[in-house]
């Protein structure tokens, strides 16, 4: 397996509010992107907060058998700290974050999204967006009040659910199978709102060095406007 990650702070920002984490050993492969918001670096302390406490809940709990719940409860730990921790100082209220999360165990791989960060897959030419973004403009595609086409021109970083701002948010959880060379990409909207999911696909086919792929996708959106931090993981499997 081999693996690259990249974070910017883009080229409007002053603070990278974005985090991500990447953690192998013998039982599972663990790839977490995170993208906080909030006030003055509010954002920056809600994101890191979830990272590591995913992960360290994950590491500390990992069990084969009942996946869907670690992950689950790990968010949860996540969500309960950072929504107490906002109350504690003034410029943190109302801190809160987004959340990737690709599992891997054996060849499965086992994915979780809170908010507008996605995670795809790419095979044969082929990118999918597997994740399922919690957004205002993903409610209206849904209920079938806009098309795609129209979707282009809502705004895209309202976000319907997120984790540390409130007691309840929604989060997705699924599984699929791995096969062989199958890579996986994990991102923050700094990339996805700049950058069509078609362009990404042009990078990939191009099968360059995961770290390659990384840094031309970086310099894709900041060169398109670099109006978000920019935060990419690439997992060739």
């Amino acid at each position: 397996m081999e693996f690259y990650s990249t974070t910017d702070v883009g080229k409007k920002r002053k603070n990278n509010e974005d985090c991500y984490s990447n953690y192998n050993s013998e039982e599972f492969n663990l790839f977490i992107v995170a993208d906080g918001m909030g006030g003055y670096s509010a954002g920056e302390i809600a994101s890191n907060l979830a990272v590591n406490i995913i992960k360290d809940y994950i590491i500390s709990n990992f069990d084969k058998e009942n996946i869907f719940d670690v992950i689950a409860e790990a968010v949860k730990k996540a969500n309960d700290y950072i929504l107490k921790e906002s109350y504690k100082k003034e410029e943190c209220r109302g801190m809160g974050t987004t959340i990737v999360i690709a599992l891997i165990v054996e060849d499965l791989l086992y994915y979780s999204n809170v908010g507008d960060s996605r995670i795809y897959t790419y095979f044969e030419n082929k990118l999918n967006q597997i994740s399922k973004d919690h957004s205002y403009v993903q409610e209206l595609l849904d209920l079938g009040a806009i098309t795609e086409e129209d979707a282009k021109f809502y705004p895209k970083n309202l976000v319907t659910s997120a984790v540390g701002t409130e007691d309840r948010y929604k989060i997705n959880i699924d599984k699929i199978p791995l096969k062989k060379d199958e890579y996986i990409l994990l991102c923050t909207d700094g990339l996805t709102d700049l950058i069509d999911d078609v362009d990404i696909e042009d990078v990939l086919q191009n099968e360059y060095e995961v770290k390659e792929s990384c840094e031309i996708l970086q310099y894709m959106a900041n060169s398109t406007g670099g109006y978000d931090n920019i935060t990419i993981t690439i997992i060739k499997y």
